[in-house]
């Protein structure tokens, strides 16, 4: 399957490096609940997870977000892990987070080095993408780009000008995000991967949302992106499949190639 540039972290490749990494993204509300929602999502053996931490009610504070970052810490292991923290414009939840701390919160997470990446919104304030990602590389923290587009598909050209605007500002690895009307977006999307991944020197993560989009969360490895998100009790975008349901898709793929 593989026509992707593989992330890595420390030298070693995620996942088997020959299909997507599979990330799980963790969205527990509080310190009570995380135990055993880590629990839960740690017993499924995701490649990577992510901490959705918009969703975490304490987000702004800084202590609880530290104390929530440590435990996850001890839970994954040597599992590498994202540091997320969605806009509402782009898909995330709605936080008590003023946008000033945003940044300072983020330099704060890199520093901790207590994840392997750190998520950044291609369309925050430039000064804000430049400083979190100059703490990150100074913490060999790596940073995701991201891009998320509730309203439609962008233009092939257009898709390849974000993930290469990503490169641009520094990106470990760029990070897009459609929603498709109809399946022709759907290829446009893959279209487009296809051809980044040819020119563009870093790993590539891109899947279009909801149920027409499914597709590129299964094979989407295929067309050049290195990670493919999947649900487990909750998804974090529409679209994804369960996590288990996706591992058999690929493996009966996987015994297909033999």
């Amino acid at each position: 399957m593989t026509s992707f540039r593989p992330l890595s972290v420390r030298g070693k490749t995620l996942g088997n490096g020959r299909e997507p990494a599979v990330c799980l993204s963790l969205m527990t509300a509080d310190l009570a609940t995380l135990d055993v929602d880590l629990g839960s999502l740690v017993a499924l053996a995701p490649d990577v997870i992510e901490w959705r931490v918009d969703h975490f009610r304490a987000v702004n504070s800084e202590n609880e977000v530290f104390a929530a970052a440590s435990r996850l810490r001890a839970a994954a292991g040597e599992r590498p892990l994202i540091f997320t923290l969605r806009s509402e414009v782009e898909g995330g939840a709605k936080t008590d987070l003023e946008p000033t701390a945003v940044g300072p919160l983020l330099i704060r997470v890199a520093e901790s080095k207590s994840f392997e990446f750190i998520d950044v919104e291609l369309s925050w304030p430039a000064n804000l993408v430049e400083a979190v990602i100059e703490a990150a590389h100074q913490n060999d923290v790596q940073v995701i780009v991201s891009s998320h587009h509730f309203d439609g598909t962008p233009s092939e050209d257009e898709i390849i000008g974000l993930l290469a605007r990503a490169v641009e500002v520094g990106a470990d690895v760029a990070k897009l995000a459609v929603m498709p009307d109809t399946m022709t977006d759907v290829i446009r999307l893959l279209s487009a991967t296809e051809r980044a991944a040819r020119t563009l020197p870093v790993p590539l993560i891109t899947m279009a949302m909801g149920s027409l989009g499914v597709v590129t969360r299964v094979f989407g490895g295929f067309f050049g992106s290195a990670l493919t998100f999947a649900a487990s009790e909750k998804s974090s975008a529409p679209g994804q499949l369960p996590i288990e349901t996706l591992r058999e898709i690929l493996e009966t793929v996987r015994q297909l190639e033999k």
